[in-house]
């Protein structure tokens, strides 16, 4: 009498089922095999999203369901180089490949912030800033024009600035937070107008301005609160 297979059996034979017909290039095929393993690729992400601290306070520009589309894509090669007589499960095999794929886009934003920033963003968000002391002191009249430039350090005060305005940003709500980020290309590295920010969050142009410079009050006070970081 054969034994009756468990669930976990039964849906392994499945997958295998459905990866010979994936590398016949059937998209039916594809689709199920997709849709059977969801669960498991939402698992692996959320994962990912917490070990790499890539939510909307990372600014790496990598959400949620990017690490997901990249799991799926991942699925589908695991299903075309997947050997259908292993002993290993598909699922299993598919875990390790969805894995380093979806590491690998993680740690492509895991770097990106304080480039994005040095290179485009500060200066955007700061331009017309004036900072001042815990004395109330403007800086731009300590500061002594006729110094000899060093790069090192100049370089070392914009990563602290950088910091800085990094710690003070993720105290902003959540949706003024991804304003600024779109408005100003903080993940993208795209400047947008007014407009164009407006138009992407479903808000008029009047009230986009109103959230906009509250958010950049909160955010400049935050970086004159005569804290280094």
């Amino acid at each position: 009498m054969e034994r009756k297979l468990t669930k976990a059996e039964r849906k392994d034979r499945h997958n295998r089922e459905l990866c010979i017909l994936a590398k016949q290039n059937d998209l039916r095929a594809q689709t199920e095999l997709l849709l059977e393993n969801e669960g498991l690729i939402m698992q692996l992400a959320k994962s990912l999203e917490i070990m790499h601290d890539l939510d909307v306070n990372h600014y790496a520009g990598i959400e949620l369901d990017d690490i997901m589309q990249e799991g799926r894509f991942a699925l589908l090669e695991a299903a075309k180089s997947y050997d259908v007589t292993s002993a290993t499960k598909f699922s299993t095999f598919a875990s390790v490949v969805m894995r380093n794929a979806m590491s690998d886009l993680c740690r492509k934003g895991d770097s990106s912030f304080e480039r994005q920033l040095a290179d485009h963003g500060i200066v955007q968000v700061f331009l017309n800033d004036n900072p001042v002391d815990e004395d109330g002191i403007p800086e731009i009249e300590k500061v002594d024009t006729n110094r000899i430039q060093d790069p090192v350090g100049d370089e070392a005060v914009l990563r602290v600035m950088i910091q800085k305005m990094r710690n003070r940003l993720v105290m902003l709500p959540a949706r003024e937070q991804r304003l600024l980020m779109y408005r100003y290309g903080l993940a993208s590295l795209e400047f947008k107008t007014i407009a164009e920010t407006a138009a992407f969050f479903h808000l008029t142009e009047k009230h986009m301005r109103l959230i906009e410079e509250r958010s950049l009050a909160k955010l400049r006070a935050g970086m004159n609160d005569g804290k280094i970081l």
